[in-house]
């Protein structure tokens, strides 16, 4: 006698093989759009979970797969262009962040400060190359072995002609900027208790004040006055350290004594190897090319002849 499970195990297989014959069939009868018809596509996709349907995407293999020629073959640009708000889309995009982002205006920057700094080197090769041909002239005069001279000046005694510049940069900036001050503190002074201060002797002393203020804090602070730094000259001790403001006292005072005998105390500047006028001489001071973070430079071609006829390298 068969056991009870074995006699159940066979009706039931042969009951699934009927029933997989029979769904076969049916497949095979029924019509795919018949059964589409009955199907109610919303309530199926609200049944769906996309979230757990995206996670089974494998994104690479799907992008590796699309074939970009193609698809960009089949869009018509034209009427998607023809669809584009532009004017939405300008109102929404923040201009001034995507500006700073591009990093243009540092570029716009950074060009301008390169250009500025191209100038004024341009200008200062041009003096350090005047002093180069006046110590020529002069050495000739002399007789004297002129000095081998390289492109780089960097740290070499400055010429009459770059410290006459210099000079003349700074009497300008003085000038300028007590004549501003003077007449901004006179309108305040009338305007409010009518008192006029721009008389002839309160204003020469003044001026002078102020001129011995600017030079002495400059040099003593920097080195170098505004005008010196222009032109790329800087105030060393004659060892070629900083300046102490004891020395940058006594060139202050100095300055005057070189200027006021006919300007005889700037002669030697001319004739003098180091190129000291009296007040450096006072000072214990030189005066040297220096242009920062730069090279000074004498021009190329007035380089390359001095070494040719004075035995430099260029």
């Amino acid at each position: 006698m068969d056991h009870p499970e074995r006699v159940n195990a066979r009706p039931g297989g042969v009951l699934g093989r009927f029933a997989g014959k029979v769904t076969g069939r049916v497949i095979e009868t029924v019509q795919p759009d018949v059964v589409l018809s009955h199907i109610d596509l919303d309530a199926l996709l609200d049944r769906v979970d996309i979230n757990r349907v995206l996670s089974r995407v494998d994104l690479d293999a799907l992008i590796d797969r699309i074939d970009v020629e193609r698809l960009m073959d089949r869009v018509d640009v034209e009427r998607l262009l023809e669809r584009v708000d532009l004017d939405r889309l300008l109102e929404r995009v923040d201009v001034e962040s995507l500006v700073r982002r591009s990093g243009v205006p540092q570029i716009v920057v950074e060009s301008q400060t390169r250009l500025a700094g191209s100038l004024v080197d341009l200008v200062r090769r041009q003096l350090a190359g005047l002093d180069a041909i006046l110590n020529r002239g002069v050495s000739r005069l002399l007789r004297r072995e002129p000095a081998p001279r390289s492109r780089t000046v960097t740290g070499e005694y400055a010429g009459a002609v770059s410290r006459a510049i210099a000079t003349t940069l700074d009497i300008l900036i003085i000038a300028t900027t007590f004549t501003i001050g003077l007449a901004g503190i006179n309108l305040l002074t009338t305007s409010f208790w009518g008192v006029e201060v721009r008389h002839a002797l309160p204003a020469t002393i003044a001026l002078a004040v102020f001129a011995f203020g600017y030079a002495f804090g400059f040099l003593a602070v920097a080195g170098r006055t505004p005008g010196q730094g222009i032109v790329g000259l800087r105030v060393i001790r004659t060892d070629g350290g900083a300046i102490h403001p004891g020395q940058a006292l006594r060139w202050v005072i100095g300055f005057p004594i070189s200027v006021i005998p006919l300007g005889l105390g700037f002669v030697p500047v001319v004739f003098q190897r180091e190129h000291r006028a009296l007040h450096d001489l006072i000072a214990g001071t030189v005066i040297v090319y220096d242009w920062g973070d730069r090279p000074a430079e004498l021009p190329g071609p007035l380089s390359a002849f001095l070494a040719r006829h004075e035995g430099g390298s260029p």
